[in-house]
């Protein structure tokens, strides 16, 4: 008797496609019927409209499904009765559930079974449209993880039976097996096609069997006896076709490439082509632990970490390579009109390469891919593999405009769309449209379309949009100019003098031409500056002083090694060149620090450095976890800095940025510096020396880094106070580590000496471009005389019994950061009663005289040394900043108390310590001087000029004159003016100095 159906189907109700084949059609469900009456399944549920739908859809379009539907009869009455979702579940949960010790020939069936029924579901959920793109893609893609997951544990397992490999643990065999299995490609982001091959790189960890010589031989064999297990073709049909050459060298290498050899390759030999592959890389089966640790090895040639715009040189190549050896179709589509014909669009359709063709999917994906691979390195959150991940990414960067994301991702649904479709027709690996339009007529159908010329309408705009953004991305810059550095001399000057340059400028092209600097030594460097040095020399032209702008590119030419890296990124972004024209012409410090640190130059990429900065501590914390020892990691800590600095002086210098958020954005750079610094040293330092148990350390930073005012060049003035229990004399090493034997016990006072010592070290060691910062530790308890790191107990002694009052003003700008945070709360604690409590019951009056002493001996001892010596004017910086601290220590009120020189005013007003309109003029000086102080760092370095006219430049003239007059202009005149407020409100501040504090005298 027939099993009842429902008279429904409840998950779609859609209008499928006609078929193309009627005739096919028809016999399709005459099988179909015949079949389901010979299982004693009721025939009455086929009569029903839109299963009779469904069945000509199929049978009219598509031989290989209806091939699946009469091999699985069964399977497909349970997915109509329930839905996509049910059937690839329980699926999914079955072949979880077999057992990896069943035989060979029992394995391969029900992988190949599984295969048949996931692409069953995903072309009816495809067809019907009730699953989206990403759903399809990533349920093809967990197919290949799982029958690959199975199929290898089966073959380990074999192999440790065999007694070939001595598995850890033969129960679950992936577990720490040292063989590992990357899903590259479209199986690597999870967006496998309909009849994808599945792209994979094998490698072995000879670690992991130290004892096995023949290793590399049981590995490929198991290689092997895989892509056998997996592309073999039975009556079940194949799983999937295995590709093995994206691995490294593969004309030379085994089928499967040890950690070592891999790791060794990629980071000596390893090409663009390779990087573009690795970013898509991800360990799907055997040991993934493992398999992540590879990837996070060689993270460093995929993602650089200095913007490097060769890769885009490259990726056209690539694309072009695939253009001329394959067979892609036609190679016009940016020539073609956008408002052609629907029936000419037909026309040129007809035998396209949807994939790898003009506007295909492959250009779409190598947007998101270049991009990434020049940017991920700085902005590690563009590191999505999928292409919309990516392409939203790119979007939220600024780095592909709305709208092109929109009409990349919509081409690319419709691309994807018709692949599958195509694929589904055969199982045919194919990407190519129909050769005629009779064929292309019948696809249609099976699209979806009622017309061809409707399916051209949808296809063709898109693809034309796709290669149009992509020609947008890799086009060449050209040079219609004759060669300006094969010019003679004497026409090469007129040339220059035409564009502005003295006869000098030729001199410094002529070395360019000869031996020249060593950036330019290479022919493709010498190509991509002939290309360039017309727009370089119109930017330079531009300047007030084209000589000196020349001169000081040339420096920066000179002390730069990666010519082609430097010259491929103004060759891909022009607005550079004028960009970097402007800011070297602004001064010659600017161009100085360009010319020392070349990672600077990145900086002036971004238009909006405020929405662009990326998230620096992720970055810090990222860069020491990658590191085995921290001082690895030093260099690239310099070059972060350098370009942060740069990145923060720039974005000031452009009103993008006020000078107070520049500042804490600076400090807080410094923070999250210190704070990772001291937790990498101290996990190193308890390697060797063991552990304080219960103790711990942490930073005390003051002056501007503890007032989140640090400006360009700014010291870190720090102590280090650490506390331990009382009754612990030394450090105590780990019995069980298994470095044992190489550490060694300090008593609690050498062990957090030692710990201070190479913390201090780290930031202040001096690499190429210098140290990371300069610091002063002489706030710390007796000065420079005393130990480098403080215990708790004796901070708090000190304080209590000898504590001079300028070393209680300098504490009321005191933070603590990094260490445990118990540990910084009690710190914190003794410092507010240090602030409250003054040695031997100091009298406030005491506390005045002592401050109005100490700054008429540093007017004595340390005079200012230019009218510029913003620090030390009458009236100065430092007296503002005396006055707030002063006020603090007379007021002993914790509601006051703030590191921060303004915000401490502030609370002073508000508790009437200090008078309302002096405290506006106070605030109002602490804002020019350390204003006027940020921008003469920036324009002529750490020290205070002794004059500037003499280095202005227009340019100079009107940011000083913007941010300290409050209004912009070029005009000379303009710095006299900043000299007599400068004047006027030291005169001011000197008043109140002695109306709060006292007279110098």
């Amino acid at each position: 008797m027939p099993a009842p159906h429902s008279t429904s189907i409840p998950w779609f109700h859609q209008n499928w496609p006609k078929p193309a084949n009627q005739q096919s059609a028809d016999l399709f469900h005459e099988d179909l019927v015949k079949l389901w009456i010979q299982y004693e399944k009721d025939p009455s549920f086929l009569d029903q409209e839109i299963i009779v739908s469904l069945i000509h859809s199929i049978g009219g379009n598509s031989p290989y499904l209806s091939h699946l539907i009469l091999q699985n009869i069964h399977f497909f009455e349970f997915l109509l009765q329930n839905d996509p979702d049910l059937a690839c579940k329980i699926t999914f949960d079955t072949l979880h559930q077999f057992s990896a010790q069943e035989s060979r020939q029992a394995v391969a069936k029900i992988i190949r079974v599984t295969k048949q029924k996931i692409a069953l579901s995903c072309a009816l959920a495809d067809i019907g449209n009730v699953w989206s793109l990403q759903q399809i893609t990533l349920t093809l893609s967990t197919l290949a993880e799982t029958t690959l997951n199975l199929a290898i544990n089966h073959l380990l397992l074999h192999a440790h039976q065999n007694k070939k490999l001595n598995l850890h643990d033969p129960n679950t065999p992936e577990k720490n097996c040292g063989f590992i299995v990357l899903g590259m490609g479209k199986l690597g982001a999870k967006e496998l096609n309909y009849s994808s091959d599945i792209d994979l790189i094998i490698l072995y960890d000879p670690d992991t069997y130290p004892d096995n010589d023949d290793l590399n031989t049981v590995f490929v064999r198991l290689t092997r006896q895989l892509v056998s297990l997996m592309e073999e073709r039975d009556e079940n049909g194949y799983v999937f076709r295995t590709d093995l050459r994206l691995r490294p060298d593969p004309s030379s290498s085994p089928l499967a490439v040890s950690l070592p050899a891999a790791i060794t390759y990629y980071e000596s030999l390893g090409q663009t082509w390779e990087r573009t592959a690795m970013s898509k890389a991800r360990p799907i089966a055997g040991d993934i632990p493992a398999g992540y640790a590879f990837l996070e090895a060689i993270r460093p040639f995929i993602w650089r970490r200095h913007l490097d715009f060769t890769v885009i040189d490259d990726i056209h190549a690539m694309k072009k390579r695939i253009d001329q050896h394959k067979k892609t179709g036609k190679q016009n589509l940016s020539k073609l009109p956008p408002n052609i014909s629907d029936q000419d669009a037909l026309n040129w359709l007809v035998g396209q390469n949807i994939k790898l063709g003009h506007g295909g999917i492959r250009e779409i994906e190598f947007c998101p891919q270049t991009m990434q691979l020049v940017w991920g390195g700085r902005f590690p959150e563009l590191q999505d593999s999928t292409t919309v991940g990516g392409l939203t990414k790119l979007t939220d960067k600024d780095l592909l405009t709305a709208s092109q994301t929109q009409k990349l991702i919509e081409a690319y649904s419709l691309l994807r769309k018709t692949e599958h479709r195509l694929q589904m027709q055969n199982d045919y690996q194919t990407h190519s449209l129909p050769n005629s339009l009779e064929e292309l007529e019948q696809f249609s159908i099976f699209m979806g379309y009622e017309t061809p010329q409707k399916f051209a309408h949808d296809l063709f705009p898109l693809m034309q949009f796709v290669r149009q953004t992509f020609e947008g991305l890799f086009a060449t810059p050209e040079n219609d100019e004759q060669y300006i550095l094969d010019m003679p001399t004497e026409e090469l000057k007129e040339y220059l003098n035409q564009k502005g340059f003295p006869v000098e400028a030729a001199t410094i092209l002529q070395s360019w031409n000869d031996s020249g600097p060593r950036a330019l030594r290479t022919a493709k460097a010498r190509t991509i500056l002939t290309n360039l040095l017309p727009k370089l020399l119109d930017a330079f032209a531009n300047q007030r002083n084209p000589l000196l702008v020349l001169q000081r590119f040339d420096t920066i030419l000179a002390r730069h090694r990666a010519g082609i890296q430097l010259l491929s990124l103004f060759e891909r972004n022009p607005a550079l060149i004028k960009r970097l024209s402007a800011v070297i012409g602004t001064s010659h410090f600017i161009a100085e620090h360009i010319a020392s640190n070349p990672a600077a130059i990145d900086a002036l990429l971004e238009t909006n450095m405020v929405k662009n900065r990326f998230d620096l501590q992720k970055t810090i914390r990222n860069y020491l976890k990658n590191a085995e020892y921290y001082m690895d990691v030093i260099p690239a800590l310099h070059s972060l800095v350098h370009s942060e600095e740069f990145r923060l002086s720039v974005a000031h210098l452009d009103n993008q940025l006020s000078l107070n958020k520049a500042q804490i954005l600076r400090t807080s750079m410094a923070n999250s510096i210190m704070k990772s610094l001291l937790e990498q040293v101290t996990k190193e330092h308890k390697k060797k020396y063991g552990i304080i148990p219960n103790g711990g350390i942490c930073i005390v930073v003051l002056g501007k880094a503890g007032s989140w005012e640090m400006t360009a060049g700014s010291d870190l003035d720090l102590m280090l106070i650490f506390d331990h229990p009382p009754e612990i004399y030394e450090s105590v090493c780990n019995t069980t580590h298994q470095n044992n034997s190489t550490q060694r016990s300090l008593s609690t006072n050498n062990y957090y000496i030692r710990l201070t010592q190479n913390f201090i070290s780290a930031i202040t060691n001096a690499g190429s471009a210098g140290s990371l910062y300069e610091v002063d530790m002489r706030l710390r308890p007796s000065g420079s005389k005393g130990p480098v790191a403080v215990s708790l107990t004796s901070f708090k002694r000190y304080h209590k019994e000898e504590a001079w009052t300028w070393e209680r003003m300098a504490l009321t700008r005191a933070r603590v950061i990094g260490g445990p945070l118990k540990l910084q709360k009690k710190i914190t604690k003794t410092i507010q009663h240090a602030l409250l409590n003054a040695p031997h019951n100091l009298s406030n009056k005491k506390v005045l005289r002592d401050t109005a002493d100490m700054r008429a001996r540093l007017l004595r001892d340390a005079p200012p040394s230019s009218p510029w010596d913003v620090k030390h004017l009458t009236g100065g910086l430092m007296e503002v900043e005396f006055i707030a601290q002063t006020l603090q220590l007379i007021a002993k009120n914790p509601s006051i108390f703030h590191p921060c020189t303004r915000i401490a005013l502030r609370n002073l007003a508000k508790h009437n310590v200090l008078d309302a309109k002096d405290a506006k003029i106070l605030i109002q000086a602490d804002c020019f001087w350390r204003n006027l102080q940020s921008l003469l760092r920036i324009f002529f370095g750490k020290l205070p000029p002794k004059e500037i006219t003499t280095d202005l430049t227009p340019a100079i003239i009107e940011v000083m004159s913007r941010d300290l007059l409050g209004t912009a202009t070029q005009d000379i005149q303009a710095i006299t003016k900043i000299q007599e407020k400068a004047e006027m409100i030291g005169k001011q501040v000197r008043t109140i100095f002695i109306k709060y504090i006292g007279s110098l005298t």
